[in-house]
């Protein structure tokens, strides 16, 4: 139905207004916008979330990897949210933030959606805040995917290397408990 009128839409467009469409839909998708949802990153400022839910983390964890020229050890810090989360037509299985030290930036999530309406789906994802023991605001973090309707439950995972350096420099100092956020665009 969307793609019947998007193609009606497109039609109905003068030429100049086709190339603005056609450049607007390749930044989306050189973005990760068009089908896939909010790109993992950094959060400048909060978005309009439609519906959401937040909590504190259930679980953390430590430890190290080899890095990729394995002769150093890079160490990483996850939190879990474990317990099942539904907002709406939106659920949500594990959700796993693991961040590195280096810089890397890891997200893992179980997501459904039971939508029974004429949309296609919803952009679901998780959004984090990481802070200090302290209560000093390191970054927030969002990552978010297109999840269409009737999909049973599924993984979905990003990463993205992220040079945000007050992460870096407060890596070690970093809270075991941190503050999510399920999001249902």
């Amino acid at each position: 139905m969307l793609s019947i009128a998007s193609k009606l839409f497109t039609n109905l467009l003068t030429s100049d207004d086709k190339k603005v469409s056609r450049r607007n839909s390749l930044i989306k998708r050189t973005m990760g916008l068009a089908d896939t949802g909010i790109p993992l990153g950094r959060e400048n400022k909060p978005a309009g979330y439609i519906r959401w839910k937040a909590a504190v983390n259930e679980k953390s964890n430590n430890g190290k990897s080899i890095s990729h020229d394995e002769e150093k050890t890079v160490p990483w810090r996850e939190y879990v949210w474990k317990t099942p989360v539904s907002i709406g037509d939106c659920s949500w299985g594990e959700v796993r933030w693991r961040f590195y030290q280096n810089g890397l930036v890891c997200f893992d999530s179980e997501m459904s959606n039971a939508s029974g309406k004429l949309d296609n789906g919803d952009i679901q994802g998780h959004r984090i805040e990481i802070r200090e023991k302290n209560g000093l605001l390191v970054g927030v973090w969002i990552a978010g995917f297109f999840v269409r309707k009737d999909l049973p439950m599924r993984g979905f995972q990003a990463s993205i290397i992220d040079e945000h350096l007050p992460l870096k420099f407060h890596f070690s100092e970093l809270c075991e408990e941190q503050s999510g956020a399920w999001v249902c665009i």
